[in-house]
């Protein structure tokens, strides 16, 4: 065979039996007939056997011998109808008999949309009857076809050599539930569907920045599992480079389930010990890119890691954008100051003003600006911001006309791309307020 030869897939379902194996492809496989008889058949799977008699080059014994082993196997039926006054005989693929006809037909069929849904809801089918006929876990077939997909996805995903814009944080899968009130212990409701989707504060900044047609790569950790890929294929699909995301074969992709009620909404995140959370070890982290980018953007990190990639950022120049999340500033204000003290921005939502309140008092600023020479952008309330752009700047205060429970990814998008194009953190501000207050409107 030629090497450069394109090598398409086919599916053909063989007999179980070893000597019923041997006889298949001995009589139908390597049959000298086969490729005549089996490529009469006309496009509706039906060949008059008086044609195939007629016009095929073997004697009238070589092909009714094909036409039995074919019935034999299951490959055809076998039916007489009235034509012309006269009774003809015909014969009809099977679906089984359709996969084998494929090995015959010179080059690709026409309907190859249709006939690889066919087959794959037939193969799919068959590994389920055997799995559950051997006593075996027949889920493991769907899990193993998610990862499948999503490699096959991958390797046609967007790799950009040099990403303008390289974002690190958590990735998550959500189940969003809405529900009229949370009923009490032992107690029942009826609820909306459940909605699932990728999700988390960096993943939606990801697919924010790729609908404004952004050069970016993700970089996060997920679980080897059906969630995990589903996380990726998404993200892939929209052009986001996740080139440099970390598998874990023994962990599972975050869960986190949102429970939607008229008070507003509970969030529940599953963390444990085998949860892909994030990058754990600066070995994960690709350096080259970050040095080529025009700004990062650090999310849900954790802090050994999120250390090592400020310094490297701040060292090649690159403009970063942190922003801590509340399971971190909960550890101690001053823990985060290896960090703090090497960043360019610092992005605080109203959650996480209100822990920083609790740590350092009703008036955090100053403390805060001991810790970090970075501008601050401060989510007051639900519809307030405070800007420092540097320690000696007056304060800017944004009072929205509409309120939102956390700081949107669409004002993130703006606010990255703002500081990619060498604009200062303040016109940055005023940019992604103008775009947040857009895209809010038009939905």
């Amino acid at each position: 065979m030629d090497p450069q030869d394109n090598l398409w897939p086919y599916v053909m379902f063989l007999p179980e039996e070893l000597d019923r194996k041997r006889q298949f492809i001995k009589t139908v496989l390597a049959s000298k007939v086969a490729s005549g008889v089996l490529g009469a058949f006309e496009e509706d799977g039906r060949a008059l056997q008086r044609d195939l008699v007629k016009t095929l080059p073997h004697s009238n014994k070589s092909i009714l011998a094909y036409l039995k082993a074919l019935k034999e196997f299951g490959l055809i039926t076998t039916s007489s109808s009235v034509d012309g006054g006269k009774r003809v005989v015909y014969h009809e693929l099977t679906k089984s008999g359709w996969g084998v006809t494929r090995l015959f037909s010179a080059g690709l069929p026409s309907d190859l949309g249709d006939l690889t849904a066919s087959l794959l809801e037939d193969y799919l089918s068959s590994l389920v009857s055997l799995y559950r006929e051997r006593g075996l876990d027949s889920s493991t077939i769907f899990d193993v076809f998610t990862r499948t997909r999503a490699r096959a996805i991958l390797q046609g995903s967007q790799v950009y050599e040099k990403p303008e814009y390289v974002l690190f944080g958590a990735c998550a899968y959500f189940t969003k539930i809405s529900c009229t009130e949370i009923p009490p212990v032992g107690g029942e409701m009826g609820c909306s569907v459940p909605y699932r989707e990728p999700g988390g504060s960096t993943v939606e900044l990801a697919l924010s920045l790729a609908n404004l047609g952004l050069p970016i790569a993700l970089v996060s950790s997920v679980g080897n599992d059906q969630d995990g890929w589903s996380v990726i294929s998404s993200l892939v699909n929209r052009n986001v480079d996740v080139s440099h995301f970390v598998v874990e074969d023994e962990k599972h992709t975050n869960e986190t389930i949102i429970l939607d009620e008229e008070e507003g909404s509970r969030t529940l995140v599953g963390i444990g010990d085998v949860s892909a959370l994030s990058l754990t070890s600066p070995s994960q982290v690709p350096w080259d890119v970050i040095a080529s980018a025009k700004v990062v953007y650090l999310g849900e990190v954790f802090l050994e890691v999120a250390v090592s990639i400020a310094a490297y950022a701040k060292a090649n120049a690159v403009p970063l954008v942190y922003r801590c999340s509340p399971h971190f500033w909960k550890r101690g204000v001053h823990e985060l100051e290896p960090i703090l003290s090497q960043i360019d921005v610092l992005v605080v939502s109203d959650l996480e003003w209100q822990e920083i309140k609790n740590q350092l008092g009703s008036n955090p600023i100053p403390s805060l600006q001991d810790l970090t020479d970075a501008a601050l952008v401060v989510m007051q309330g639900k519809d307030a911001f405070k800007v420092f752009p540097d320690k000696t700047s007056k304060a800017i205060w944004h009072i929205r006309e509409y309120s939102t429970d956390d700081i949107t990814p669409w004002f993130m998008a703006k606010f990255l791309q703002s500081l990619a194009a060498g604009v200062r953190p303040s016109k940055a501000f005023e940019a992604a307020m103008k775009y947040e207050q857009k895209h809010i409107s038009k939905n």
